[in-house]
C-alpha cells in the first residue's frame, strides 16, 4: 500500500510467510494489498511425503503465485536452512549436520555452504537465514547449542564468514543471526525471554566478534534475537533497542545493510508485538524488515501493523523522511538480489552433496541429531 500523502511504500518492510503447500485465495488477496518485500518458507509450505517430482511442481506455483500476487520485479523468497534439525525441505534436499560437526575447518564450511546454496537456489530461494554467528558458550542454552560453529570468537568468526561467502558465491544472500549473540543465554526466544548477562567489555570480546568480522566482510543482512541485553539496553529486546541497533550495530560497528527481526511470532517478542507502539518502537530503534512469521501471526496481522505505521506517518508520530531512508535501503538490496528460479537438481550433484554430509556425520565429534530445538518447523 502506497500512502496517498507520502508515497511511502510500507509493503516493503514486511516478510510474511503462506499457510500451507497452496496459496489460498484469502493470502493472496493479502498478498495484492500488502505487497510486501518477500516471503519465508517453512515446512508446511511443502508436501512432506510427496516424491520430488511431484513435491516440487506444487511448490514451484506457490512460489510463482505469491510472486504473481506481490507483483514486483524482485521480492526476497527466505527460509531458514542450517542442517540438522533446522531443516524445511523434503527428501530428497541434503539434509547437513549441525554447524558444529564440521565447524572447524572454514574450508569444509565454505564447502558445506557452496553446497546448501546450489540446493536453496535451485528451490528460487535468495536468501537464507544464516550463518548462526551466536557462540555456543553456554551448554545448557536449548536453542543455539550444536547451531553454533564452534566456542570460541575467533572460530566462529572464521566459519561465518566462510559460511557467508559460500551461500553468496551461489546467488543466495547470507543473514547474519542473532544480534548481539543468543549464545550464553539459558532460555528459547520462541518460548520465554532470554537474558544476555556480561559487562561491555565482556560483550565487545566474545559476543560481537563475529558479527563485527562479518560486517567487514561485507555481510548484507543481520537478524535481531529478541532478547534483552542489560548492559546495552535495560528496558527492551535487542529487535526494538535503539542503544542496540543504531548506536553499537550502525554507529559503532559500521554496519550498512539491512536489519531484519528474527521471527515475529516467538514469545520472546509477542508481548511487544502486540503494543500499539511496536512498529514506532522498532522503527525509531532502527529495524529495517519486519519477519512476519510463526505459528501466532499472520499476513493480516502484517497488513494491521504497516496500516498503524502509516497513521504514525499521517499523526507526525513517525518522521517519514528516516521511513524513506529505511525504504532506500531495502530497493537498494532488492534491486541486486538474484532472482533464482525454481528447477530440478541434477541427481549426480544431489549424490554428491549426500556423500559429503553423510562422512561429516560419520566423522561428528558430537552426538549428531541428539539436539533437537523446538520451534523449527
Amino acid at each position: 500500500m502506497t500512502t496517498r500523502h507520502h508515497q511511502l511504500d510500507l509493503g516493503l518492510r514486511f516478510i510474511v510467510e503462506p499457510s500451507a503447500p497452496e496459496l489460498s485465495e484469502k493470502e493472496a488477496s493479502e498478498l495484492r494489498d500488502l505487497r510486501p518485500a518477500g516471503i519465508m518458507l517453512r515446512k508446511r509450505n511443502f508436501k512432506q511425503s510427496e516424491p520430488y517430482e511431484a513435491w516440487l511442481a506444487v511448490y514451484q506455483k506457490l512460489v510463482e503465485s505469491c510472486r504473481q500476487a506481490i507483483g514486483r520485479d524482485s521480492i526476497i523468497v527466505s527460509v531458514d536452512h542450517e542442517g540438522g534439525g533446522v531443516h524445511r525441505f523434503p527428501d530428497p534436499i541434503t539434509r547437513f549436520p549441525y554447524a558444529a560437526t564440521y565447524g572447524a575447518n572454514p574450508d569444509c564450511v565454505f564447502e558445506v555452504a557452496s553446497m546448501m546454496g546450489d540446493e536453496l537456489a535451485a528451490l528460487g530461494i535468495n536468501v537464507s537465514f544464516s550463518p548462526v554467528a551466536d557462540i555456543h558458550s553456554n551448554p545448557s542454552n536449548p536453542v543455539i547449542n550444536e547451531r553454533a560453529f564452534g566456542t570460541s570468537p575467533a572460530a566462529v568468526s572464521s566459519a561465518a564468514i566462510a559460511c557467508a561467502r559460500g551461500l553468496r558465491q551461489q546467488g543466495v544472500i547470507p543473514c547474519a543471526k542473532h544480534f548481539p549473540g543468543h549464545g550464553d543465554t539459558a532460555a528459547d526466544s520462541h518460548y520465554a525471554l532470554p537474558l544476555l548477562s556480561g559487562t561491555r567489555a565482556q560483550l565487545e570480546e566474545r559476543e560481537l566478534a563475529p558479527f563485527r568480522g562479518l560486517i567487514g566482510d561485507g555481510i548484507e543482512l543481520i537478524m535481531t534475537a529478541h532478547i534483552m541485553v542489560p548492559e546495552l539496553d535495560s528496558e527492551h529486546q535487542a529487535t526494538i533497542s535503539k542503544p542496540i541497533l543504531t548506536d553499537l550495530l550502525r554507529d559503532k560497528l559500521g554496519f550498512k545493510g539491512l536489519t531484519i527481526a528474527d521471527a515475529l511470532g516467538m514469545r520472546g517478542i509477542q508481548d511487544a508485538v502486540n503494543s500499539d507502539q511496536f512498529g514506532i518502537k522498532a522503527h525509531t530503534a532502527g529495524l529495517d524488515l519486519f519477519l512476519f512469521v510463526g505459528d501466532t501471526v499472520s499476513i493480516s496481522d502484517a497488513i494491521k501493523l504497516r496500516n498503524r505505521i502509516e497513521s504514525a506517518v499521517l499523526s507526525n508520530e513517525l518522521d517519514s523522511a528516516s521511513l524513506f531512508e529505511t525504504e532506500r535501503r531495502i530497493k537498494s538490496f532488492l534491486s541486486t538480489l538474484p532472482q533464482n528460479k525454481v528447477k530440478t537438481i541434477e541427481a549426480d550433484v544431489l549424490a554428491r552433496h549426500s556423500a559429503l554430509a553423510k562422512k561429516l556425520k560419520e566423522n561428528a565429534p558430537w552426538s549428531e541429531f541428539k539436539f533437537e530445538p523446538a520451534g523449527f518447523d
